[in-house]
């Protein structure tokens, strides 16, 4: 039935209800804080490593936590007890922490001893926890089968380990041909290995001789004789590092320079399996940077920032730079996060890639914003924002700090918080709110940012009696609540 018809039939104000319901809730994080300007000017700092997966991207910090931003609903990437997103970095429930590898909807972390953990989604074991589908863990939980890991990867729904001696693991949905493995298997027809790459379908792994090791699904039908068991790539010279990114892998060479090719093709793509392709405008390099999509990045030894898309089979592919990147150390690609780089003073700069593929959009990844209520740190369900310069914090956390209690009804999205005397009502689809029966102006209005209820600071000092101070030195909002 087309739009008009269904106009003619369906009164106006019926139309302007549907489209409120649907702005409002049915598209999760309509408000982004990275839409408006954001007076913090505290950055993210002291982070010693980067990486990102398809929806969220983790920073590990000099202490060994995880700060994480982006995620989906229900996913449990960000790791922190909660099934909510978030716009600037929350700290996963880890500590210990040197390295992390994400998929599309779980994350690995690797701590100093040697151990692996895992959040998120289990539905093909990619967890690695237990023979349990279907199930999301909302916080890290230990692979107990590992011990003695020196590196993890992750792409897609599939996870790998490498053994301190040499040996690599594998779970999760590895390829389309087996049923997925809910716990670590060892791959076997491999030599000892330095270090592992995992793509969608695929996996490789770099020996101590400086061959390429790839196996997996290699073309999108399933049949048995598609698979491909542990095989050297041909035509590099002695290979000092790999990365993937979705299909396609790449690899720097001992003699500096830089090769691209198809590991799989899980769907129709252009260029041939297993075929290297150089990449040009890539001397020097020091290191480099997968993805989940197509595109690369990489470090030259001058400390800049350079990166090219590989999906579009070419004779030949070019890095461009990353203007205004100098003294990197690190680098992450997310296909719906975009790209990301640690300099050496351990801040983390962010940018964008345009339709014609250039760089653009550089700017600094902010501290997150804490909140403490009479002296006492709140962790909240996702870190205040602040929109066109005004400060908005999680209702529920703040309020139930001091003793409120919250009723919600999900079927009409409205909510009643009490707190001794006070009553408060809100009307979510109308952002409405009322104090003892009296509506407030719209400056104290509520907003739905990623399914949750967020309100201004000024709603908490005029509710509450609330005394409310801004510490820029700890990037903190004060409460005092007599």
């Amino acid at each position: 039935m087309s739009y008009n018809r269904i106009h003619r039939r369906v009164k106006p104000a019926l139309i302007r209800l549907l489209l409120a319901v649907m702005t409002l809730f049915l598209m999760p994080g309509i408000v982004h804080a990275t839409e408006y300007a954001n007076p913090n000017k505290k950055l993210l700092s002291d982070v010693t490593a980067i990486t990102a997966g398809e929806w969220a991207v983790y920073a590990v910090k000099k202490d060994g936590s995880v700060w994480v931003w982006g995620g989906t609903r229900n996913s449990g990437l960000i790791g922190n007890g909660y099934s909510v997103p978030s716009d600037s970095p929350v700290q996963m429930k880890m500590d210990g922490a040197i390295a992390v590898a994400s998929g599309t909807k779980h994350a690995l972390i690797l701590k100093k001893d040697g151990t692996v953990w895992a959040t998120g989604s289990n539905d093909d074991g990619q967890l690695g926890l237990d023979s349990t589908p279907d199930r999301t863990v909302l916080e890290p939980l230990q692979v107990k089968s590992l011990r003695d890991i020196e590196a993890i990867a992750a792409e897609g729904n599939q996870s790998l380990a490498l053994q301190a001696d040499g040996t690599v693991w594998q779970w999760g949905r590895a390829d389309r041909v087996n049923t997925p493995s809910f716990m670590p298997v060892k791959v076997e027809g491999l030599p000892l290995g330095k270090s592992i790459a995992a793509g969608y379908g695929s996996a490789m792994m770099l020996d101590d001789k400086g061959d390429v090791h790839v196996w997996g699904t290699m073309l999108y039908e399933t049949s048995p004789d598609k698979l491909r068991k542990p095989t050297i790539l041909s035509g590099l010279m002695e290979t000092t590092e790999i990365v993937s990114s979705g299909q396609r892998a790449a690899a720097l060479t001992e003699d500096g320079t830089l090769w691209t090719w198809n590991n799989s093709k899980l769907y129709p793509t252009p260029g041939k399996l297993l075929h290297p392709t150089r990449v040009l405008q890539a001397e020097g390099v020091q290191k480099i940077a997968g993805g989940t999509g197509s595109s690369f990045s990489l470090i030259k030894d001058d400390g800049t920032v350079w990166m090219w898309d590989s999906y579009w089979d070419k004779p030949t592919y070019a890095a461009v730079q990353v203007p205004g990147i100098e003294n990197a150390l690190d680098i992450a690609n997310s296909q719906f996060q975009g790209h990301y780089a640690l300099l050496e003073n351990g801040t983390v700069l962010k940018w964008t890639v345009d339709s014609s593929g250039t760089p653009s959009g550089l700017e600094p990844v902010k501290a997150p914003i804490h909140v403490q209520v009479n002296d006492e740190t709140l962790r909240l369900v996702i870190p205040p924002i602040i929109l066109e310069n005004v400060s908005y914090v999680p209702l529920r956390g703040v309020f139930e700090s001091v003793g409120a209690t919250i009723e919600w009804n999900q079927g009409n999205f409205t909510g009643v918080v009490k707190k001794d005397d006070t009553i408060i009502e809100i009307h979510a689809l109308s952002e409405s709110i009322r104090l003892n029966g009296k509506s407030l102006p719209d400056e104290l209005k509520p907003k739905m940012i990623h399914g949750v209820t967020m309100v201004p600071l000024r709603f908490i000092s005029e509710t509450l009696g609330a005394e409310v101070k801004w510490n820029s030195e700890s990037n903190t909002i004060h409460i005092r609540i007599p």
